[in-house]
């Protein structure tokens, strides 16, 4: 017999909207950025980008890291998820899938990017090893004015 993972709580998830706040971008959070990535493009720094007659703008994947919520250590798995954003589907244990992100326009700073992540689906499937939940979710990032700003589908993977 096949255990089911997905519970009905579970799938009352989907359809479920999560929104956030992120924190404002700023030049130090573009500078330290760019240093860890070891990426200087001149579209990053203000200076650069007006002598070249480019916009200035922040680095693309910088929204990662200003969208994300604080979170108190208790509010994490043992995987280094976070608990209350997402069903708990079998153990429990959740890994990264698949991430593709449209960008409508270039992040910049002063972005104050609100995020409205959506549960698209919530699916069994049999991998080779175990049984597996697949989670897609969507969601789109708008900026301080309520212009649209990023879509992002992220499929999550939980067993």
């Amino acid at each position: 017999m096949t255990e089911i993972l997905i519970t009905d709580d579970d799938l009352a998830w989907v359809g479920r909207e999560l929104e956030f706040v992120g924190d404002v971008v700023t030049d130090s959070q573009v500078r330290q950025f760019v240093a860890a990535t070891d990426d200087y493009h001149p579209a990053y720094d203000g200076e650069s980008a007006a002598r070249l007659g480019i916009e200035h703008m922040a680095p693309p994947m910088l929204y990662y890291g200003v969208t994300r919520p604080w979170v108190e250590l208790e509010g994490y798995a043992d995987d280094g998820t976070v608990l209350h954003q997402r069903p708990l589907v079998g153990t429990g244990q959740a890994m990264g899938g698949t991430l593709s992100v449209e960008w409508i326009r270039p992040l910049h700073v002063g972005d104050r990017l609100c995020g409205v992540r959506t549960l698209a689906s919530l699916e069994e499937k049999q991998g080779s090893r175990m049984r597996f939940a697949l989670a897609v979710w969507n969601t789109e990032y708008r900026d301080q004015n309520g212009e649209l700003v990023i879509r992002e589908q992220y499929e999550q993977i939980l067993f």
